[in-house]
């Protein structure tokens, strides 16, 4: 094949379906405790599922939508680590993607090898337009990795996360005191590694109000 970027690029796309290579996959570099970071792939074109978490990577919504008319199927690639295209397009606050793979019933709540689901990659980078759409399409707002952290306490590393620490918070079904294997809250995090402490004491159970109908 030629140079994905080239003209031809429609009919690159269309000489997949008929490529006779595994549904491949390739390593991301992502990790539960650290830095998400992803490698470069220098043959996205072996397969669907790398074309489509590539072309998604690098923000290519045009080429996302050609390869979806023609595998549907493409939505549920994954990497080696199993992030799929919507993880990426979260971790990237490309909006109008994760709207696009979600229009193709991608799943909110998909895992990695780890536990991480999209709505932990748009809160490790405070992406907080990704996050409330996640939401709102039934993504877990209290999904735990393996190391127990849920999608606030992953926002809590963040410095700068009020936006994306106010839309968690006001998700009905937000349990602000889960605890991580550290046996912390997401609150405590906030007060140690962060500036807006502040707005994780939305939680706290001091706000917690029981309403009933008054005689």
């Amino acid at each position: 094949m030629g140079d994905y970027d080239s003209d031809d690029e429609k009919s690159q796309i269309e000489k997949l379906r008929y490529a006779k290579v595994p549904r491949g996959m390739f390593v991301s570099g992502w990790d539960d405790d650290a830095d998400e970071l992803i490698e470069e792939d220098n043959n996205p074109q072996a397969s669907i599922e790398r074309m489509i978490l590539w072309a998604v990577n690098e923000n290519k919504i045009s080429e996302v939508r050609d390869i979806l008319k023609l595998d549907a199927e493409a939505v549920f690639a994954r990497d080696d680590d199993g992030y799929t295209p919507l993880h990426r397009a979260c971790y990237n606050n490309f909006v109008d993607i994760a709207k696009l793979l979600l229009e193709y019933k991608a799943d909110p709540n998909a895992r990695t090898n780890l536990g991480w689901t999209p709505l932990h990659s748009a809160c490790k980078w405070s992406n907080a337009e990704c996050a409330a759409l996640l939401l709102q399409h039934g993504s877990d707002v209290n999904a735990k990795s393996e190391g127990e952290q849920t999608p606030l306490h992953v926002t809590a590393t963040v410095s700068n996360c009020r936006n994306t620490a106010t839309v968690l918070l006001m998700n009905e079904e937000i349990n602000p005191r889960a605890l991580n294997n550290s046996e912390e809250t997401a609150g405590e995090i906030a007060r140690r590694t962060g500036m807006t402490f502040p707005v994780f004491e939305m939680g706290h159970q001091a706000y917690d109000v029981e309403t009933g109908i008054i005689d």
